[in-house]
């Protein structure tokens, strides 16, 4: 038995009149009556009394009229169940974003969105091997994230640049690196005898690139109160990327520009091409305007 005989079956006994449900379905009365004649044998039952070009319900027609129903009505109530869940879930993109600048700007692309839009956004900080995973997988829907070559060799991904990320050090004002002018980054060599702190973990292309110039430690602090104070004490040195910045109008710590060096990470948005949310390509477009080349803070 089949959703497909059922239904037949319902609009020709509720017309008692073939003719009339294959123009209420479209389709030709040979095969409304080449199903029925399948579902009487399957039923082993009569299921119409023909008589002459009239046909009217046997009883067996009305107690399955009655179950096919019922029958009909709880599919139809499941996939408008189904297709409720899907229109509610196309209106809900999922955004994900790495530890940048960008994630000091989620709060204003949401409230900017959502006034424009019935869709919601559902944000999530993620690292970038998740976030690679989560775009492939379908978990996440777009993504603010680090522009590496693994995300380019992808196919499947539409990618748009938005900025470039630089970085910048925290020096006691009389340390030798501090007089020099855009100071290379091998420079960095004299700290190997100095601790060397950040607020946050390292992205792994930035630590990459440290640590093939410096064999130093990298200590994370999390706050940046007590970087300042570390660094008033003398006690090392401060790597911070360039959205962050210190209170530095004491006289006693110097802020040295690393955007000349090679120690920079590029970011893009990326979705998946084939991503049908209904408000996909509004999103992109407003991080694209928010966000697009920009590449100093403050």
């Amino acid at each position: 038995m089949e959703i497909k005989q059922l239904r037949y079956f319902v609009e020709v006994a509720r017309r008692e009149h073939i003719s009339e449900a294959a123009l209420e379905l479209n389709i030709a009365q040979s095969a409304i009556s080449r199903q029925i004649n399948l579902l009487e044998k399957e039923l082993q039952v009569p299921l119409f009394d023909r008589q002459g070009r009239n046909i009217y319900l046997t009883s067996h027609g009305k107690a399955l009229l009655t179950q096919a129903t019922h029958i009909l009505e709880q599919l139809d109530e499941t996939v408008a169940l189904f297709q409720q869940e899907q229109l509610k879930n196309a209106h809900h993109i999922n955004l994900g974003f790495e530890e940048s600048y960008a994630s000091h700007m989620i709060t204003p692309i949401i409230q900017t969105f959502e006034r424009e839009y019935d869709s919601h956004i559902i944000p999530s900080l993620m690292n970038h091997t998740q976030i690679v995973d989560y775009l492939n997988s379908g978990k996440i829907d777009i993504a603010i994230v680090e522009n590496t070559p693994e995300l380019q060799a992808n196919s499947t991904f539409s990618i748009t640049s938005l900025y470039e990320e630089t970085y910048h050090l925290y020096v006691p004002k009389d340390d030798a690196i501090a007089l020099t002018f855009n100071p290379p980054l091998t420079q960095l060599k004299q700290f190997e005898k100095n601790p060397l702190y950040t607020l946050h973990v390292l992205p792994d292309s930035i630590k990459k690139r440290l640590e093939s110039v410096i064999k130093v430690p990298i200590y994370i602090l999390g706050t940046t109160s007590l970087g300042q104070y570390l660094l008033k004490q003398r006690r090392g040195h401060l790597l911070l990327p360039d959205y962050i910045s210190l209170d530095h109008s004491s006289e006693q710590v110097e802020d040295i520009s690393l955007a000349h060096t090679e120690l920079k990470r590029s970011f893009c948005v990326v979705f998946k091409k084939d991503n049908k949310k209904v408000d996909i390509f509004n999103l992109f477009h407003l991080i694209q305007t928010l966000l697009s080349k920009v590449s100093t803070y403050h």
